[in-house]
């Protein structure tokens, strides 16, 4: 009798030490995933600012660094909501390359809202639905 609560209660330990390294395992993953985030709005206001001041090299790099840091942000329709960001990136730099300023300016705003709704979606634990 003794043996089967000792075995119960190194379990239960057991299991509760396991269930807190999870939950900061998680924690972690999810810091890490804002700072990807976080990263791809910087170069995509970055981007929006080059291209109002005419500097189209520095918009493309910076288009670049965003849709790269697009690339490592994964999870259920976080990397949907991602992947949307990302071709609108791309449609940026092709409307840039044509010379097209306004509609590359416009896009890169749609495309810091879809970052930016990838922040509140973490932040409130879910996975967000796809807006």
């Amino acid at each position: 009798m003794m043996n089967i609560i000792k075995t119960s209660l190194v379990s239960a330990v057991l299991v509760l030490f396991l269930s807190t390294a999870n939950i900061s395992v998680a924690r972690a993953a999810g810091t890490v995933m804002d700072s990807t985030i976080n990263t791809a709005i910087v170069h995509l206001e970055a981007a929006r600012k080059a291209l109002s001041a005419n500097e189209l090299d520095s918009a493309q790099e910076h288009m670049k660094a965003a849709a790269q840091s697009s690339k490592d942000i994964i999870g259920g329709s976080l990397e949907v909501k991602a992947q949307r960001g990302s071709r609108a990136i791309a449609q940026a730099r092709r409307l840039t390359r044509e010379g097209d300023i306004p509609g590359a300016t416009a896009i890169l705003k749609d495309a810091e809202g879809i970052y930016k709704s990838l922040l509140q979606s973490g932040s409130s634990g879910g996975r967000g639905g796809l807006n």
